[in-house]
């Protein structure tokens, strides 16, 4: 194995926001015209460890796409990865207070947060992967690293009302497994094999 894939994963961040930030607790993505302020001029901000991060993701893009991307070219490097998502040319693509408003793909399924997400900052992110497509998705997943059971709570009263919750958040996968397997038992004690449904 030793890590081989073929996914096409791609990285974006805006790499003078990455560093710890007591605003980066699940609030908004920078301002495109504020990166690419930012990688023009870099001595403004401390960030030469992120933005180095940044450089060498970029490569990789740009070899997997065939583009030219640098940090001095954010936004365009911005706009091309977003259309990628929408697009589906990518597989996985590693996101931090990127894409949160405005950005709109129904084809996002899955969403793997480990941040201390809260409020706006959190239903924004939640919503990337929640556009319904018709038959074929009906809601995102939301894989969480963090317990923001308590923040998802107090985001869903806020925006909209505590009764709510119950009704846009599905209930933990393994509450659907124990319901299943229940269901199963119920099942086996009606018909046993296949065979005893004519005796029904």
């Amino acid at each position: 194995m030793n890590g081989d894939h073929d996914l096409k994963i791609g990285t974006i961040f805006s790499y003078q926001a990455n560093e710890e930030d007591a605003d980066a607790m699940g609030i908004i993505e920078a301002d495109p015209g504020d990166m690419q302020q930012a990688a023009e001029d870099p001595t403004d901000y401390e960030t030469k460890h992120s933005k180095e991060h940044l450089e060498d993701f970029i490569q990789d893009y740009n070899e997997m796409f065939q583009r030219n991307y640098t940090t001095t070219d954010f936004y365009s490097y911005y706009k091309d990865i977003g259309k990628k998502v929408k697009n589906k040319e990518l597989d996985i693509l590693l996101v931090v207070n990127m894409f949160l408003t405005g950005f709109d793909s129904k084809t996002l399924n899955t969403i793997y947060v480990d941040k201390n997400l809260r409020y706006h900052g959190l239903i924004q992110a939640y919503s990337r992967t929640n556009r319904i497509l018709n038959e074929l998705k009906s809601q995102g997943n939301v894989v969480a690293f963090r317990n923001l059971k308590k923040a998802t709570d107090a985001a869903i009263t806020l925006f909209s009302n505590k009764d709510a919750i119950e009704d846009i958040i599905l209930q933990p996968y393994e509450d659907y497994v124990s319901k299943f397997d229940n269901a199963i038992k119920r099942l086996l004690k009606i018909a046993p094999t296949v065979d005893s449904v004519n005796e029904l």
